[in-house]
């Protein structure tokens, strides 16, 4: 009986230690396990790691990019620097820029134009844009942005994106096909002599910036004694029975200096403006077509600006009030070579906004002209 009991307790024993080595076995193993879900490449510490640093690179960039928009703002507001490296426009306490400079700073294109020194982009009410702390959108440019000077001279950007050509399939009346480009017109340093020459660098000067900006009004006058100042502001008195020369001089003497200068608008520009207004909504909220006869029924007015039906893009007087003389013109009418363009009212008249009319040198009672400003 003893003997049988000392081998029981030898056989407890056993177990017992047997029981203590797997289990330490097993604790090591688990222990590993552990560690390694720990440590390792795909480990909890690694994930939480990675997670830390992705949560301070997000945190990175929201803020960089909430400073790149506060750079924007404060381009509008006090002149400042925009993204991309970009200078942005410095302006006075009206709006006014104080060098040439782009809606946001960026490069200058149809999309995003220049504004020039002493010019500030205008709402539909002639307030600084957006109280000065929203630029002018894309969409906002393809509805006709609107810029003003000092005095109150209005300007419409036409975007050009495509060929810079003539339209050789408008309407014409007694003028051929193939109407040129005039000579005398262009700005100093511009004009060539030449009318070839003077296309080519009237294009350059165009596509160079993306576009043009096109007197918002028909020529007016503000008269000073004997002296008349070229103005394009509503209700101005509009300037006609002028002849095609003096059309050229007075619109090359508007402004010229090394941010911006004027000319009479052109034949290729006429017809890039009609490019720009076809098919968009009229001041009657109609779809307006430049090759559709348009006469609306009105006489000529004296005071620009008036028709507001016929306005499409922020732009007047297109399609109706006076013939304006452009810097055109065609050998086919020898005693009235030179080219009008747009619609008129008078009489029972009824003309396209697209279409070309022979005119004679001297002017009438119903020529007027339309000037433009090239950005340098």
């Amino acid at each position: 009986m003893k003997e049988n009991k000392k081998g029981l307790k030898r056989n407890e024993e056993g177990i017992t230690l047997i029981a203590l080595v797997i289990t330490i076995i097993v604790l090591l193993i688990l222990a590993g396990v552990s560690i390694a879900m720990l440590t390792g490449e795909n480990g909890i510490l690694s994930q939480a790691q990675r997670a830390k640093t992705e949560t301070e690179n997000a945190a990175a960039n929201e803020a960089a990019r909430l400073d790149e928009y506060n750079q924007i703002m404060d381009n509008w507001i006090n002149g400042g620097t925009t993204t991309g490296g970009g200078n942005g426009p410095s302006k006075d306490e009206e709006g006014f820029f104080e060098e040439n400079s782009t809606i946001n700073g960026g490069e200058g294109s149809a999309n995003n134009p220049t504004i020039p020194e002493g010019f500030r982009p205008i709402d539909e009410n002639g307030a600084e844009w957006g109280d000065g702390t929203n630029p002018p959108t894309e969409e906002d440019v393809s509805e006709g942005l609107v810029i003003e000077d000092r005095s109150g001279n209005q300007f419409v950007w036409v975007p050009v994106t495509g060929n810079y050509e003539r339209n050789t399939s408008y309407v014409t009346t007694n003028i051929s096909t193939t109407a040129y480009t005039d000579i005398g017109y262009l700005p100093d340093g511009m004009e060539t002599g030449d009318s070839t020459n003077n296309e080519n660098a009237e294009r350059s000067a165009v596509t160079s910036k993306g576009g043009f900006y096109i007197s918002r009004y028909e020529a007016g006058k503000e008269t000073s004694g004997d002296t008349n100042k070229l103005v394009s502001k509503s209700g101005a008195t509009v300037w006609e029975g002028i002849s095609q020369a003096n059309c050229k001089t007075e619109a090359k003497k508007f402004i010229n200096n090394d941010n911006v200068k004027s000319a009479l608008c052109s034949g290729i520009q006429w017809d890039m403006t009609m490019a720009f207004v076809n098919g968009k909504q009229d001041g009657a909220n109609n779809t307006f077509d430049v090759t559709v006869n348009g006469n609306r029924g009105g006489s000529l007015v004296a005071a620009s600006g008036q028709h507001v039906a016929d306005r499409v893009c922020n732009i007047f007087d297109l399609e109706e009030n006076y013939y304006e003389y452009v810097a055109e013109m065609s050998s086919s009418y020898t005693s009235g070579p030179f080219v009008g363009r747009g619609g008129v009212s008078f009489s029972a008249t009824t003309r396209p906004a697209s279409g070309r009319y022979n005119l004679y040198s001297y002017g009438s009672i119903y020529c007027s002209f339309r000037f433009v400003l090239y950005v340098m």
